[in-house]
């Protein structure tokens, strides 16, 4: 039996396991008499959103109700697989476990491949126009090409063409060293990376020059020079001359071109949407989440305001009619979505790596750049427990940069990790503020409601689901070969969660009635 095997039957141990305690422990007698709202909140973290299916399938086997689901990016399409497979408040987390297993970069549109198209459309384009331009000069006169050694001549280019492109960055500093020189001013030279830029410009130059020993040229400069040598030259001084006086207006208008011509292939992100809008569509049908008694919210980046943007899968008037749900809130904030498609695939658009989407007449993109834990969604529509569910370990993890796309990703998560701090403080920050004012008058926390102006804050109990350990592989290892692993170290975490807030609702402590208490707010002289 392989690996995955192993992993497979371990998991279906574990599952008959915590549904006999969950049977022993009578925990459906528990969430009946429970009458607090649940709500799950789902991080990004593209491929590590795997560990938070085995998360939500902890809940399912738990029967753990979730009244709301609130996410962003990866865990936006979670939540809408979980929320639509099932017809109550218990979601239903199999075919969300299935669709994870099969899952492939290619299957999502990763694909590098497309790049080589490009690449070979750029080669054909210089090969095209390039003896387009050849045959014109010789039809002319202008110009005829001999190579003595065509075969040689080729592989030679080639060579040459590879060395550029992986040596180009290092061609310079030989240059900027030499200058120096010659300027006479003092600096600490870099021996490793002149010795490298030595050697790369060494390897360049001596395939270009065994390019230049086949062409034998015959063209009209090489007429007019045998037959007015000075005429010639002194046109080929002034020509340098201009060149050296207009140097930096040509090399601008050089670099605007090149800036042009670069952009052609590119679009808003490297890889369409195509491919895994398609996905979505075969593995989350859009009626039955639309249906779903849970409240589902996605969250989504407004490109051209640079804020946040909620879509429910509810209306704005289910929303309000809900429990402790913030009115103001729900009709300010809450965007009605027609097809709840294009709000998935926009929630979940990893910026660089998938192109942005459009939905009404502006461009959205990950949810995930702005808010990491959409934990005041919940809040605000009546949560009075959650589950914030992370994709990240608490430990910080060690990763390798070498291109510009691992540089974008790893700002992408620093900028979401210090997000989902700001988050955690301000939810922890409400919840001391709560049991501070409740140990005066003598109550729970859960039974207290400070009231701050306008804004009026409730004690939530807050459950926290992350590894204790970074997950193996990166947010772009859709075909990894732990995913099997972290759904079942998601599902031992998830399962932890489940007996504590089990625990926690025996006490019977959400629910209650409140008291309020009014802080006074002094207004600056």
């Amino acid at each position: 039996m392989d690996a995955k095997g192993v992993d497979r039957d371990s998991l279906q141990v574990e599952r008959t396991r915590f549904r006999a305690r969950i049977a022993d422990l009578r925990a459906n007698e528990c969430w009946r008499s429970f009458s607090g709202r649940v709500a799950v909140v789902l991080s990004g973290g593209g491929a590590l959103g795997v560990y938070q299916t085995g998360v939500l399938l902890a809940l399912q086997d738990g029967e753990v109700p979730t009244h709301i689901l609130t996410a962003t990016s990866v865990g936006s399409l979670n939540a809408a697989s979980y929320a639509a497979s099932s017809d109550s408040v218990v979601g239903n987390a199999e075919p969300l476990v299935q669709s994870w297993l099969q899952l492939t970069s290619a299957a999502l549109g990763i694909e590098w491949t497309r790049y080589v198209f490009m690449l070979a459309g750029v080669v054909a384009a210089a090969v095209g126009f390039g003896n387009l331009a050849l045959e014109a000069l010789q039809e002319q006169g202008i110009l005829f090409l001999h190579l003595h050694q065509p075969k040689l001549t080729w592989l030679f280019l080639g060579l040459a063409g590879i060395s550029v492109s992986v040596l180009h960055d290092r061609l310079s500093y030989l240059g900027y060293v030499a200058r120096r020189v010659v300027r006479s001013r003092p600096w600490k030279v870099d021996k490793r990376k002149l010795l490298v830029s030595v050697a790369a410009n060494a390897t360049v130059w001596a395939l270009v020059f065994q390019v230049l020993q086949s062409p034998h040229l015959h063209t009209v400069i090489q007429r007019l020079t045998s037959t007015f040598p000075t005429v010639t030259w002194a046109a080929f001084i002034v020509v340098l001359v201009l060149a050296r006086l207009y140097w930096r207006r040509v090399r601008e208008m050089a670099s605007r071109l090149s800036r042009l011509l670069l952009r052609l292939p590119f679009r808003t992100g490297l890889f369409p949407n195509y491919d895994r809008t398609r996905l979505l569509q075969q593995s989350i049908a859009a009626e039955r989440l639309r249906a779903s008694p849970m409240r589902v919210v996605v969250t989504a980046t407004d490109l051209e305001e640079g804020t946040e943007r909620f879509f429910s899968n509810a209306s704005r008037g289910e929303l309000a009619a809900d429990p402790n749900a913030d009115l103001a809130f729900v009709t300010t904030e809450i965007e009605p979505a027609d097809d709840l498609m294009p709000v998935l695939t926009a929630s979940s658009a990893l910026p660089i790596v998938y192109e942005g989407v459009t939905i009404g007449r502006k461009l959205y993109t990950d949810g995930s750049v702005v808010v990491s834990q959409p934990i005041r969604p919940a809040i605000r529509l009546g949560a009075d427990v959650l589950f914030l569910v992370m994709t990240r370990s608490l430990r910080p993890k060690r990763t390798e940069i070498k291109t510009v796309l691992d540089l974008a990703l790893r700002v992408l998560d620093i900028l979401m990790a210090q997000n989902m701090r700001k988050d955690l403080k301000t939810l922890h920050e409400a919840n001391r503020l709560c049991e501070a004012h409740a140990a005066d008058i003598g109550v729970r926390p859960e039974q207290v409601q400070v009231a701050v102006g306008r804004r009026v804050y409730r004690y939530l109990k807050t459950f926290t689901v992350c590894p204790a350990t970074p997950l193996d592989g990166s947010v772009l290892a859709f075909d990894s070969k732990t995913t099997e692993s972290t759904i079942a170290q998601g599902y031992r975490d998830g399962c932890e969660a489940v007996i504590a807030f089990l625990h926690y609702a025996r006490e019977g402590h959400a629910g209650e009635p409140r008291y309020r208490v009014r802080l006074a707010v002094e207004e600056a002289t």
